[in-house]
């Protein structure tokens, strides 16, 4: 046994001295392998996915989309599915007795996107008016001139450093024109390149789509679906966060009355032109949202007793909602109501009637879009109930007491009715494939 063992030692001995160089340089060169490939691995490129995504309208750099704030996540609060906000990047939040001074508490082990650590002293708050004070490493205080109920649903927005950069997995950079119109959004990650392209108009988007420039389109009307269909994957949903409406302007002598608006709602046949008919400016799935408003269905003898003598306005119209319009102006037509149509590319400065899709905020708020003291407003009404419960919904901090306001708002707004909503527009995504679809599948 210990001959065998002998035996053994020297062959491995005898093998090692013969072949001791090839050994010694096979094992430098695998070790400069090895630290060659750990150095292209770190300093080579990985290839990132590149996503194309279409959307149409005009935003400026505080006017992102929804769906892209959702998507990076990186605000100090979010928006559930009741439209009520809930923890984001704070992990809880307290309103004082006064109700102007918001204190937030972010969650711990925050980076910014490239591994830095978060302070609360880094974000960077730039909101007119308002006092913002910060105590490391996660206290954040907002100090505001007097109540605002809306305001913890602004700040669903991606929190920034000086260096422009968010919290999470994605950096973001914008492309803009000298006007400050946004023209390319992309968001970044190690892995991935989301790059949103901006077009003025649908017919642009659905143009660079089919010349294969992007991979998805976000938002299109449906009426679009027919013309795509041989092209890409479509997924159809109703647009909650819209609705179309006929606005009367209350300072014109025709449509000053309360009764002339009112029978020309009775007088419209077909309110919802196909699509999910809308009851109030307010989202359905808002917590604010009632149903128990004053409706106008199909009554020609109603209108009749409403509408006195006859009466002759002009309803202006986008491009896009055009064929509605006109729709509007057959049913109305009559020896009670001539309707002309115009186009127009822009809120007009003067109107009677005025066929628009409104953006529904967030929050049930909408004293900018229906007070009479506002430039903005809609209708140009001058409604004292409605202007009272617009006041008091905005600086009231509790939210039953908020939503008994806005219920009695939506009642008071379907009976003065300074514009008669219709439907929630459908829209379209249009994708190349699955995949992209469900990138944004719920937005």
């Amino acid at each position: 046994m210990i001959k065998s063992l002998r035996e053994r030692i020297w062959f491995i001995k005898g093998f090692f001295q013969k072949y001791s160089r090839q050994i010694f340089l096979s094992i430098i060169i695998t070790v400069v392998i090895s630290l060659l490939l750990s150095f292209l691995t770190k300093n080579i490129p990985i290839r990132k996915e590149q996503i194309k995504i279409g959307i149409i309208g005009q935003f400026g750099a505080g006017q992102l989309p929804s769906y892209i704030i959702n998507f990076l996540n990186a605000g100090l609060v979010s928006i559930d599915n009741n439209l009520q906000p809930i923890p984001g990047l704070a992990e809880k939040w307290s309103i004082d007795d006064a109700g102007n001074t918001y204190t937030f508490y972010l969650k711990p082990n925050l980076k910014w996107n490239g591994g830095n650590d978060t302070k609360a002293s880094d974000i960077k708050f730039s909101i007119p008016n308002i006092v913002v004070e910060t105590q490391d490493p996660n206290i954040i205080k907002f100090k505001i001139p007097t109540k605002f109920s809306p305001f913890l649903s602004l700040l669903n927005i991606p929190l920034l450093n000086q260096k422009g950069s968010i919290i999470g997995d994605y950096d973001i950079r914008l492309k803009q024109k000298s006007s400050g119109i946004v023209t390319e959004i992309i968001l970044e990650s190690s892995t991935k390149k989301i790059t949103f392209n901006v077009y003025s108009t649908t017919r642009q988007a659905i143009t660079a789509y089919k010349l294969g420039q992007i991979n998805l389109i976000l938002g299109l009307p449906s009426e679009y679906t027919t013309d795509l269909l041989s092209y890409a994957q479509i997924n159809k949903k109703t647009d909650f966060n819209r609705v179309v409406m006929l606005v009367f302007n209350q300072t014109d002598q025709s449509l000053k009355e309360k009764n002339i608006r009112q029978g020309i709602a009775y007088a419209l046949k077909d309110k919802s032109f196909g699509e999910i008919e809308a009851l109030s400016t307010i989202n359905p799935n808002s917590w604010a949202f009632s149903p128990l408003v004053k409706t106008y269905p199909f009554n020609l003898q109603r209108a009749r007793e409403l509408i006195k003598s006859p009466i002759t306005l002009e309803l202006a119209a986008s491009p896009d909602l055009l064929p509605i319009a006109e729709s509007i102006k057959n049913q109305l037509n009559s020896d009670l109501v001539t309707i002309n149509t115009k186009v127009v590319t822009s809120t007009p400065e003067q109107f009677q009637l005025l066929l628009m899709e409104y953006n529904i905020p967030v929050d049930p708020d909408q004293y900018r879009d229906w007070h009479s003291t506002q430039v903005t407003n809609l209708g140009k009404g001058a409604d004292e109930k409605i202007d009272k419960l617009l006041e008091d919904g905005r600086v009231n901090i509790d939210q039953k007491e908020r939503k008994r306001i806005y219920i009695d708002f939506q009642k008071t707004f379907s009976e003065e009715l300074p514009a008669l909503v219709l439907f929630h527009p459908s829209v379209i995504q249009v994708a190349r494939n699955k995949t992209y679809l469900n990138l944004f599948k719920n937005n």
